[in-house]
């Protein structure tokens, strides 16, 4: 084109340097040639113009952009065998991939896995995805899949997730691209777990570094493949080897984490932000160049960073924004269906909580309608157990747990602190467990119960929690597998009980027993049938109290973004999200 236009620029210059007779004819002429020679330039020029604005404006349409995500509270780790905490698998869950994955409404769709399979009551086979790469630039094959499902498990990782897995007996490779998942017994939740961020699937050249690093800072005389192989025999030497490498385990995979996602590891500044940079390699869509996770505990500068667009999206969103979220003309709140429970604990171990009338003189004293409209702006459920309706085992018997201040002082007067007590509530940073904490510390004094609130970052919390040195707590769960087996096994197994997740400390043995039932049964009829005792004995004992299912909401601002989604695991989904 701009070869065409230099052609009739030549042909002007020439009619401009003709020798020829000057006579008023010919001037005209030229003159005429000359007016409709530069119309039809002009008009090749705006021609060209209006082509640059269409393709201006679908290049609009798969514009890519940078969005910092505001979050409340620090996380632990970027170790998916690390912690479970709601917060760090927010994160997480951008750098890695599970085999299976979820649609926002939680179905299951395809991950790493193109397709699975139930072959037999306890043999499942997964089809793998191929031409996937790791961040490091390795090839996703079945050897990462073993290795990281291995890891989870692992004695010497100690994840608090590894009861996600415990079923599982074997991983036979079939192929580098099919693998057959075989459990010890029927699980029908199996798929559901695999989905959870516990499942990610890391390269096995990293798990392997992990290990390698762990046994040189150990100074142990082994070698990696002779670790592997104590770890296969579980006899008493690996036990010895492993108490000498659990404490390095995790510091490679921490600075190094090895995903398959949209995004990868950049830097990170504990209790400052998190840097993620799009990865060129990625299988799929994506329209994140780069992805920053801001610490900002304080909700008020967290409003001001949303308005300003410091940070473009902020999840959850704590009551105090949202009347500001509304009125601002720059932001936006999503909210979704729950699978969320606020509950407050106790340290069944430790007096005066071990004795169940105490723990039921303070259920009914707690009025979850005060807590939803009070502290959640009406933004929440009140529960009949600790499973919300959003989850597969939900109890469809159990009425709505409500107040009855005079029941809670006739219980207490039938414990064995008739008179009352000082007792201490732990909480952590979030904004609106704190808040409850100080609604229980007023609620309590009816009963001559004296509260002392004392709260700590993250981290701390949960280690202090998993050591059993608190006498009640207040914390969040979300059955993010979309069944109960998820939340019930975790909070209440006694093998579970302390770093598992099983923070009150709480042993039945009919729980347990009722428990494996319901996970290995095959039909969805028994295994609610299962979980409606389990709730029954439950809601009896109260080693957790529910308090209310908060709706998960999200706030964005609306200048900048499009299409931020949330799901009913509170997980920001960034699938969709265009730039404006």
């Amino acid at each position: 084109m701009s070869n065409f236009i230099v052609y009739i620029a030549f042909i002007v210059f020439c009619i401009y340097n003709l020798n020829i007779q000057t006579i008023k004819g010919e001037h005209y002429m030229k003159k005429i040639l000359i007016l409709f020679i530069s119309v039809f330039i002009f008009s090749l020029a705006a021609c060209t113009s209006d082509s640059n604005v269409e393709e201006e404006v679908s290049s609009d349409e798969e514009k890519t952009g940078d969005i910092t995500v505001g979050l409340d509270q620090d996380f632990s780790t970027v170790d998916p065998h690390g912690t479970n905490d709601v917060v760090g698998i927010q994160v997480r869950r951008q750098i890695f991939q599970t085999l299976v994955a979820r649609n926002s409404d939680m179905s299951h769709k395809e991950g790493l896995a193109k397709e699975w399979e139930q072959v037999d009551e306890t043999t499942w086979n997964f089809k793998l995805q191929e031409g996937v790469k790791f961040h490091n630039g390795s090839e996703f094959t079945a050897e990462d899949v073993k290795a990281s499902l291995e890891r989870v498990v692992d004695p010497t990782v100690a994840a608090p997730t590894q009861f996600l897995f415990e079923m599982i007996e074997d991983i036979e490779i079939v192929n580098d691209y099919e693998i057959n998942i075989k459990t010890r017994y029927p699980f029908a939740p199996l798929a559901d777990n695999l989905a959870h961020t516990a499942a990610s699937i890391m390269s096995k050249e990293s798990i392997d570094q992990d290990y390698t690093n762990a046994i040189e800072a150990a100074n142990l005389d082994i070698t990696l493949e002779e670790y592997y192989d104590l770890r296969e025999s579980g006899n008493e030497e690996f036990t010895n080897v492993s108490d000498q490498l659990a404490e390095f385990t995790s510091e490679y995979i921490s600075e190094h984490p090895d995903g398959t996602n949209h995004v990868k590891f950049e830097a990170r500044a504990p209790g400052q932000n998190l840097e993620l940079v799009r990865f060129d390699d990625f299988v799929g869509d994506s329209k994140v160049d780069n992805l920053t996770f801001e610490i900002i505990p304080e909700s008020g500068s967290m409003m001001a960073e949303l308005e300003s667009g410091g940070i473009n999206i902020t999840s959850p969103v704590e009551m105090a924004m949202f009347d500001r979220i509304d009125n601002s003309p720059s932001t936006e709140l999503v909210e979704s269906e729950s699978l969320r429970t606020n509950y407050l604990g106790f340290n069944t171990e430790s007096e005066p909580f071990t004795d169940v009338k105490v723990r039921q003189a303070i259920s009914y004293a707690l009025d979850r309608e005060a807590i939803r409209d009070g502290i959640y702006d009406g933004k929440a459920t009140i529960p009949n157990s600790l499973v919300s309706e959003s989850a597969f085992g939900f109890s469809e018997e159990l009425p709505s747990l409500t107040e009855d201040m005079d029941k809670a002082k006739e219980i207490l007067k039938e414990s064995s602190y008739p008179e009352g007590f000082d007792a201490t509530i732990w909480v952590n940073d979030s904004q609106d467990l704190v808040d409850t904490s100080v609604y229980i510390q007023e609620q309590l004094k009816e009963l001559n119960i004296n509260i002392n609130v004392e709260q700590f970052e993250m981290a701390t919390f949960l280690e202090r929690l998993g050591n059993g040195q608190h006498d009640m707590f207040l914390l969040s769960f979300t059955a993010s597998t979309g069944d109960a087996d998820y939340l019930l096994s975790s909070l209440t197994l006694s093998s579970n009980e302390g770093f598992g997740g099983n923070r009150a400390f709480y042993k039945n043995d009919q729980v347990d027993d009722l428990l494996e039932k319901a996970r290995s049964a095959t039909e969805e009829s028994v295994r609610q049938t299962e979980y409606e005792k389990i709730h029954q004995i439950l809601m009896e004992e109260l080693p957790y109290i529910p308090l209310v299912h908060p709706n998960m909401t999200l706030a964005y601002n609306s200048d900048q973004l499009e299409s931020v989604e949330l799901d009913a695991a509170g997980y920001i989904r960034l699938e969709n999200v265009s730039f404006k």
